[in-house]
C-alpha cells in the first residue's frame, strides 16, 4: 500500500482545499504524509497572465506556515514542496529558489513560451502557431523536461508525457509513432544520467481527457530499465477529489513496471520507501 501522496495542491495557489482540510483527509485515508507543493512564482512573469501561482512572498509565509503546523502534527507528515516551472532562461529560476527552507521541488512543463499546452484543447493545438508543427512542438516539451532535470535545481519531474493529456485515442497524434519514442526516450535517458527522479501521477486517470497515468506504461518500465527513482503523487486540486486516488493503481503499475520501492524527500534528501513495507 502506497502511504505517500507527494503532489497535492492547496487554495494557497490553484487548489480548492486549505492544508488543514487535507491534512485532514490524508489521515483519515490512511496516508503517512504529503507533500504540499503549491505552485512557485514565475519570476519573470505578469501574475495577471499566470494566476495560478505564488507570489514569492506568499510562498515563504505558506513555507513558515507549513513547517508551524507540521510540527503540531503527531498524525502526519507535511512535506513543504514547490512546484516549479520550466522557463527560458533558467536563471531566474535559480535566484528565486535560493534559500528557500524546503522539503521537495518538484519540476514540470505546463507553458512553452506563449505555448498553455495544458491549459485547454484549443491551447494545446495552437502549437502550430507557435512552433510549426504539433510534432516539433512535443519535442520541444520533451526538450524542455529534460533540461530542467539536467538544471540541478530540482529533485523530481512531475507527469513525464503530459502532452498526451488531450489526446485520448490517439486522435492528435500517434504515441507509437517513431518520432514520439524517440522524443520521450531520449528525454528519459538525460533524465537518467541527470540522476533525478520522475513522478508516477494519477491525476490523469479521473481529471483529464486521457483518463490514464503520467507516464504511460512503456515509459514506466523503461524508467525502471534505467534505474529512475519515482515518486508518487495524485496532484489533488479539487475539494472533490481523493486524496488517496488511484495510489491502489499506481501500486500496480509500479510493481509490473519492476518497481519494488518509491521516493519521498525530506530537506531535500531522498528516503526509499519499499512497496511491501507498509509504510
Amino acid at each position: 500500500m502506497i502511504r505517500w501522496n507527494l503532489h497535492v495542491h492547496t487554495t494557497d495557489s490553484d487548489g480548492e482545499l486549505t492544508v488543514a482540510e487535507l491534512a485532514r483527509r490524508a489521515v483519515d485515508g490512511g496516508l503517512l504524509g504529503i507533500a504540499v507543493v503549491d505552485h512557485f512564482p514565475y519570476p519573470d512573469r505578469d501574475p495577471k497572465t499566470v494566476d495560478w501561482r505564488l507570489s514569492r512572498d506568499q510562498l515563504v509565509r505558506r513555507l513558515e506556515r507549513l513547517k508551524r503546523l507540521s510540527e503540531n502534527e503527531d498524525r502526519l507528515i507535511i512535506l513543504r514542496g514547490i512546484e516549479v516551472e520550466f522557463m527560458e532562461p533558467l536563471d531566474p529560476l535559480e535566484r528565486s529558489l535560493e534559500g528557500l527552507d524546503v522539503d521537495f521541488v518538484l519540476g514540470a512543463v505546463h507553458v512553452l513560451g506563449r505555448w498553455m499546452l495544458d491549459w485547454s484543447e484549443a491551447e494545446f493545438l495552437r502549437a502550430g502557431e507557435f512552433f510549426g508543427g504539433l510534432e516539433t512542438a512535443i519535442q520541444r516539451y520533451f526538450d524542455a523536461v529534460a533540461e530542467l532535470a539536467e538544471s540541478g535545481l530540482v529533485d523530481c519531474m512531475a507527469h513525464l508525457d503530459l502532452v498526451k493529456k488531450y489526446n485520448p485515442g490517439q486522435r492528435h497524434f500517434r504515441q507509437t509513432s517513431g518520432w514520439y519514442v524517440d522524443a520521450a526516450n531520449r528525454c528519459l535517458d538525460r533524465i537518467a544520467e541527470a540522476g533525478v527522479s520522475i513522478e508516477l501521477n494519477t491525476g490523469g486517470l479521473a481529471r483529464h481527457p486521457i483518463g490514464e497515468m503520467y507516464p504511460s506504461g512503456w515509459l514506466l518500465r523503461r524508467a525502471a530499465d534505467l534505474g529512475v527513482p519515482v515518486t508518487v503523487g495524485t496532484d489533488l486540486h479539487g475539494a472533490d477529489e481523493g486524496v488517496t486516488a488511484g495510489l491502489d493503481q499506481a501500486e500496480l503499475a509500479l510493481r509490473e513496471a519492476g518497481y519494488e520501492s518509491y521516493l519521498i524527500f525530506k530537506n531535500r534528501r531522498r528516503e526509499e520507501v519499499r512497496l511491501d513495507s507498509g509504510c
